[in-house]
């Protein structure tokens, strides 16, 4: 039986692997080439962003448009429908890059809801040394590959963002965020999800009001703040300074031994073991400085406890 469970679990999730990987023919199609370091620009209203780096110079544009489960060819009967009821703009003016979408009729665009169920979506094959502005209000964004000044924004999707160098700015109001292997100067929010952080190095601050923060194997200048959830934070190395702060469950900082801290740190209780340690130190507050001091160390909960851990 158990078997049996096994191999009807391993068909099903093959199957919904097979199911994500085929996507439908694309609505339209446009190719640009690019003949320095330039720009993306994506907007749509209600649709997700995919967004990856390939060899080359071309920028290549693939719209998607589903209506129900069936996805909407240039030849079908519904396309003049979108034509009719969608500004499409997908242009080059010098080195940049520009893809919109956008109702005609605001109106139309509400009663949709309950009514056409039309989906449409951008999938974008750039080269790597491209600055991106991404921007929907109703669907996940994910990035990949890319090298420069990144601008990611959505109203009601998750965030998706690897192997990215340079500064970027991401920001959700409803969903999670997920970076891997990033390098620059980084500010991260969500309204309404958890954020995972690893892999990563730089000038990194992220926040979240309504989850958890975790922080795998990252070094530099880092912050994070949450205002419903736990903080788990394994740092490699650290330069200017940490700050962790929650109002709603515990910290965990893993930091490198031997360094020189200056420690603040506030909860319920407090778990810290204090080497070459001068200053204050109560069961629910640490001030002081270890190793002679140096990085300052901030770490506050209101509702949790705070711990301070070396590897």
């Amino acid at each position: 039986m158990k078997t049996s469970l096994k191999y009807v679990t391993a068909l099903l999730v093959t199957i919904s692997i097979t199911a994500l990987a085929t996507e439908g023919q694309p609505y339209l199609t446009k190719e640009f080439t690019m003949d320095k370091p330039g720009n993306l620009n994506v907007k749509i209203n209600g649709g997700g962003i995919s967004v990856s780096s390939h060899e080359g110079n071309k920028v290549k544009v693939e719209m998607y448009v589903r209506k129900g489960v069936k996805w909407i060819t240039p030849t079908d009967d519904a396309a003049d429908d979108i034509r009719e009821d969608y500004d499409i703009e997908i242009v080059q003016s010098e080195n940049t890059v520009s893809a919109r979408v956008e109702r005609k009729n605001e109106i139309s665009s509400w009663f949709s809801w309950f009514g056409d169920n039309i989906s449409i979506s951008f999938t974008v094959y750039v080269p790597e040394k491209i600055s991106c502005t991404l921007n929907t209000s109703g669907g996940s964004i994910s990035l990949k590959g890319v090298t420069g000044k990144q601008e990611v924004k959505t109203s009601g999707g998750s965030l998706t963002l690897n192997s990215i160098q340079g500064r970027m700015e991401a920001r959700t109001s409803g969903g999670s965020i997920s970076i891997e292997k990033y390098t620059g100067t980084l500010s991260a929010h969500t309204s309404g999800g958890p954020i995972s952080l690893q892999d990563s190095r730089g000038e990194l601050n992220v926040s979240t009001s309504g989850g958890s923060i975790k922080l795998n194997n990252v070094d530099g200048s880092i912050e994070a703040s949450t205002s419903g959830g736990g903080i788990h934070a394994n740092i490699s190395a650290l330069d200017k300074y940490l700050r962790l702060k929650t109002s709603g469950g515990s910290i965990t900082a893993v930091v490198p031994t031997g360094l020189g801290l200056d420690l603040n740190l506030k909860g319920n209780h407090v778990n810290a073991k204090l080497i070459n340690f001068n200053g204050e130190a109560e069961k629910d507050e640490v001030v002081g400085s270890m190793n002679g001091g140096g990085i300052p160390v901030v770490m506050s909960t209101s509702g949790g406890s705070v711990n301070l851990e070396y590897q």
